[in-house]
């Protein structure tokens, strides 16, 4: 071993060179060579910096031991399942802004930067529970990665809090307004509950009251069915239309006639119903369990007996052969009403009738399927008087059938 004793000495450069060479190995350090050989760290240096050899400034010991190999395998390793991660971490974002895109294209917003400024704040909310239930990162740096402060968002949650109880006081109003009226719409739900929302000091505007039933999955469903219960192919006169052009101006100037079916577990009864065309009552109906012509009169028998019409009535209907028979024909000559039928047996030139019929089984559950013709005589009798005196029609200016024919009548 070389002794560093205060002497100047020369080096061959094969010394200098076998020096760096060594260093090159990693199996000694600078200090390890200098305390061997008998010279400064200094001159190691100095030579390095001559021979233009960076890559030994800053060398270390390479242990080559069998536990040091393996455990640079398993930090290999660990290296290339970072980077899959990384990678997989990358895909699941690209797959999660497709599907934020797609979501946004449907709800109608320009970006997903406009959907998320929309949600912010409920987003936040979901955030906010988690955080809470995991601990992870306090209320204030959760705010902070949505661009919102702490504050702002506590009044939002009182915001929030408030408009869910006015939500919930609402739907509870729809609820018992529906026990009576299950299948109202919206629009006649809003003026029919203007007293109720009043009396609770609730302002709740139409579209409003749209976007709460629609969140709750409480909007009616209307259903498109057609049967038909017409026969126009007879030998019976045909009557011409003399309402075609006319202005209806009180009730009891025309009535409309129609029949339709309704289902029972043992196959079809069939409801015969009189509509006075002005204030939209029903003043005469009738179940049978066939499509003959007794049903039809007795419906009319009943509106007659309950209005007492003045002279110069019209009884309007489609050419079935149950309103052109001579029977009831005859029944309206008597009386005398005079007769009024489609021309071309479309269903546009008896639309009310037909209307009358759809209100009747789409949001007074008469589509379904009775048990007996009995049955369902309970449940029409039960409709006709909930559809008379509580359902509101947009042509009556949202009043009910019954209090336009009495107040006008």
């Amino acid at each position: 071993m070389y002794k560093n004793d205060g002497v100047t000495r020369r080096y061959s450069e094969s010394f200098k060179l076998k020096i760096l060479a060594e260093l090159s190995t990693g199996k000694y350090s600078k200090r390890q060579l200098s305390r061997i050989y008998g010279i400064q760290s200094s001159t190691i240096n100095e030579w390095i910096r001559k021979y233009d050899r960076k890559d030994l400034m800053n060398t270390r010991i390479m242990v080559q031991t069998k536990d040091e190999i393996s455990r640079l395998k398993e930090l290999q390793k660990e290296i290339e399942q970072l980077k899959k991660l990384l990678i997989k971490k990358d895909l699941d974002k690209l797959v999660q802004d497709s599907y934020l895109e797609v979501a946004a294209e449907n709800l109608g917003y320009k970006s997903v930067e406009e959907l998320k400024k929309k949600l912010k704040h409920q987003a936040l909310m979901k955030a906010s529970s988690k955080t809470k239930q995991t601990g992870i990162a306090s209320m204030s740096e959760v705010c902070a990665l949505f661009h919102l402060k702490r504050d702002a968002f506590y009044k939002y949650i009182k915001r929030w809090e408030r408009c869910k109880s006015l939500e919930s006081q609402v739907i509870q109003l729809v609820k018992e307004e529906r026990k009576e009226q299950p299948r109202v719409g919206v629009r006649k739900l809003h003026e029919t509950l203007q007293p109720s929302f009043e009396a609770k000091q609730i302002k709740l505007g139409r579209d409003s009251l749209f976007n709460i039933l629609r969140a709750n999955n409480m909007l009616v469903k209307r259903k498109r069915a057609y049967a038909k219960t017409t026969n126009s192919y007879h030998h019976f006169h045909k009557y011409n239309n003399l309402i075609k052009e006319l202005e209806i101006t009180k009730p009891n100037q025309v009535w409309v006639s129609d029949i339709t079916y309704i289902r029972t577990v043992k196959g079809f009864c069939y409801l015969a119903l009189i509509t006075d065309l002005y204030s939209r009552k029903i003043i005469g109906h009738d179940i049978s369990d066939s499509l003959e012509l007794s049903g039809c009169l007795r419906a009319l028998k009943k509106a007659l007996w309950h209005t007492r019409p003045a002279a110069g009535l019209i009884h309007h209907s489609d050419r079935g052969v149950q309103y052109c028979s001579h029977m009831y024909v005859n029944e309206l000559k008597r009386k005398g009403i005079n007769i009024s039928m489609t021309e071309e047996n479309h269903c546009y030139e008896n639309a009310v009738a037909e209307r009358v019929n759809g209100i009747l089984k789409d949001e007074f559950y008469l589509d379904q399927c009775f048990f007996s013709t009995s049955h369902a005589k309970r449940a029409t009798k039960n409709a006709i008087k909930l559809y008379n005196n509580k359902r509101l029609h947009l042509s009556l200016g949202y009043k009910t059938p019954n209090a336009v024919f009495k107040n006008v009548a």
